[in-house]
């Protein structure tokens, strides 16, 4: 058995074995293993390219692996952050988090951990009280109604975290990258009073976060602006009891002329236009629409949607580059508000008045 089967078979192998089947020290070794990799694929140390070469292969040859735990002691860095949507799998989180790691793993080289809280605050709870005795460098979260309790613990132990897409009224130490989401649910209403809509209606989930309570406050403000306050209606739901409540929503609805509906996420739109479908209602005869986020089907439904857009990657990379400010620099963290963008499409156009 050669010395370096033997090594690998005990599990071993160190970064001393390695320095002295290369011939260079334990210091260089380490200098070696623990540098960035430029773009270009270099090595970003203060060592000779051709030993930094013999080292990496000894060490592959050899089976040594980074004791990670360990280097995060001495170092007091692990560059791992985590990243807590409320849900990994819903389309909107999943592009934050596929451009989060992009840039973290690109800009930082920071390893990125996700895990989803569900909206629920114990979960992320738990969740959280794991990334704090994991030594992770910095957190990102889509908080969660009654979660502030769980954060707060996170800034009284001094992690960095970001808050993104929803707030936390009244709580300091984080950063915060949102959407303007009063802006979205004021667009949304007032372009349907432009086209001399009256009788326009929402449905939203009752979930207390901020970015609906803000899109549900644009569009109020929008329709008492219009002299419309008693003609505005927005009805709740759950993700739970949405798929029954939303066709008895609509089937109302089109009874008592209503002429239009905002719909401040891609579920519900998603919803409202398979009941409608099912129901043999068009778009915008029978109900004008404004719809959120980006897909697809708004583009492939039989008549194109209005819809507002988020700007994912912005989102994600300013995220990603606020936590950096706080992780590398220990800048205080910053608040960032993106625009909506209105995409224009037929389920506001060529509306006939009822």
């Amino acid at each position: 058995m050669s010395r370096e089967e033997y090594l690998m078979k005990k599990n071993k192998v160190t970064i001393r074995n390695v320095a002295e089947e290369a011939g260079v020290s334990v210091t260089l070794v380490s200098f070696v293993m623990n540098a960035k990799q430029r773009p270009d694929g270099s090595l970003d140390c203060p060592v000779n390219p051709k030993t930094a070469a013999r080292v990496k292969e000894v060490a592959a040859r050899l089976g040594y692996r980074k004791n990670v735990a360990a280097a995060s002691l001495r170092s007091g860095r692990s560059n791992t952050i985590a990243v807590i949507p409320t849900d990994i799998s819903n389309k909107f989180f999943a592009g934050i988090s596929r451009c989060i790691e992009d840039k973290a793993q690109k800009d930082y080289n920071y390893t990125t951990l996700f895990a989803s809280s569900d909206e629920d605050a114990k979960k992320l709870g738990d969740i959280l009280d794991t990334v704090n005795a994991h030594n992770i460098d910095g957190v990102i979260v889509a908080p969660c109604e009654g979660s502030k309790e769980a954060i707060q613990k996170l800034i009284d132990y001094r992690i960095p975290t970001v808050l993104i897409d929803r707030n936390i009224e009244g709580i300091e130490g984080v950063g915060k990258v949102l959407l303007d989401d009063f802006q979205a649910g004021y667009d949304a209403a007032q372009l349907l009073i432009s086209k001399g809509l009256k009788k326009i209606e929402m449905i939203s989930y009752s979930l207390g976060i901020s970015s609906f309570t803000e899109r549900e406050t644009g569009y109020s403000k929008a329709m008492e602006e219009a002299g419309l306050t008693g003609l505005a209606k927005i009805h709740n739901t759950t993700y739970a009891t949405a798929a029954t409540d939303i066709p008895q929503i609509i089937t109302d609805a089109v009874k008592r002329g209503v002429e239009a509906f905002f719909l401040p996420t891609y579920s519900l739109s998603a919803q409202v236009m398979k009941t409608m479908k099912d129901n043999g209602y068009k778009t915008p005869d029978d109900l004008a629409l404004v719809c959120f986020d980006v897909s697809d089907i708004y583009e492939l439904y039989e008549t194109s949607v209005t819809h507002l857009i988020q700007p994912l990657k912005e989102l994600g990379e300013k995220a990603v580059e606020v936590l950096g400010k706080m992780i590398e620099k220990n800048e205080p963290g910053e608040t960032v508000i993106l625009k909506p963008e209105m995409i224009l499409g037929g389920s506001t156009e060529n509306i006939k008045k009822k």
